[in-house]
């Protein structure tokens, strides 16, 4: 799930712009949606277009989560182990 919301959030931004009239019907039309998708599934232009957009609080905090469920649990079975 980390992956994917570092891979594809741009692409989710660039949809989310669309409505407020940006993404996909600004001025360069399809072919800056395409450019901005492929851009996307560089991670730290994910980063970028966060800040830009106003969530970059929601990206980190859900990575950090995201994190946290994956690392959790893990160190909870390793504690069970020892029992």
């Amino acid at each position: 799930m980390l992956v994917g919301v570092w891979l594809l959030g741009g692409v989710f931004m660039m949809i989310s712009a669309t409505i407020a009239g940006g993404g996909f019907s600004g001025p360069d039309g399809f072919k800056g949606g395409l450019i901005a998708i492929a851009m996307s599934l560089i991670p730290i232009y994910t980063f970028i277009m966060a800040t830009y957009d106003g969530s970059l609080f929601a990206l980190l905090l859900i990575s950090m989560a995201l994190f946290l469920v994956w690392v959790l649990p893990m160190s909870m079975g390793q504690r069970n182990a020892k029992a």
